[in-house]
């Protein structure tokens, strides 16, 4: 049977079903998280699980933590646009390194919102949890590859990853990374009513000019 374009059926799914694709690196973020709870928790019930079985979680969960400060970068641009605010650079760069993303978006946060203490908090981990990614797995490659692009191992000889450990940090830290996502819609939507209030007032004023 046909998986692509096949016939209406409730196992039916769909990509880029929106104008702005730019705003669903959120949606795909969840689903990788979602893939990877799953999978992780599924591993953990059992006695004993292989290696292997292993790999894809600590993809997944990259993964997951990369399309949120991704989608973090685009959603924010709106909303620096609408405050007339600049000294940010929003341009998407073609590559995973999660740390030089973390310090983005940690940027990004201290001028929107200097003041709010939780959000620190989540960013602090945020780099935390970055540069620990760095270390094991700093391009992308290590979980989904055995060698790198040069033929070498992708991961250090003998690398050790507790899994364990990596599920209650990502499934902790990406809860909290997709309510930092809905807040700034919350904040978005706030900013582009101001917005659009000013503009009318300015619209009625020269027209009285």
């Amino acid at each position: 049977m046909a998986f692509y374009n096949s016939i209406d059926n409730p196992s039916n799914f769909v990509a880029s079903f929106r104008d702005n694709p730019r705003n669903d690196f959120p949606i795909f973020a969840k689903g990788y998280f979602q893939a990877a709870f799953a999978l992780v928790e599924h591993l953990l019930a059992k006695q004993r699980f292989s290696d292997y079985e292993a790999y894809p979680v600590v993809f997944l969960y990259r993964q997951s933590l990369e399309l949120y400060l991704k989608g973090i970068r685009y959603k924010t641009a709106v909303l620096f646009a609408f405050k007339d605010i600049n000294g940010i650079d929003f341009c998407l760069y073609n590559n995973h390194r999660l740390v030089s993303l973390a310090q983005n978006v940690d940027r990004i946060f201290r001028i929107l919102f200097p003041n709010d203490q939780e959000l620190s908090n989540i960013v602090a981990k945020i780099n935390r949890v970055s540069s620990e990614f760095e270390e094991i797995d700093p391009d992308s490659q290590s979980y989904r590859y055995p060698i790198d692009k040069q033929g070498n191992a992708s991961t250090k000889p003998h690398q050790i990853v507790n899994l364990m450990a990596l599920h209650e940090t990502m499934k902790e830290l990406l809860v909290e990374m997709d309510m930092i996502d809905f807040g700034i819609d919350v904040e978005t939507t706030k900013a582009q009513e101001i917005y659009e209030v000013f503009e009318e007032v300015r619209r009625i004023r020269s027209q009285k000019e």
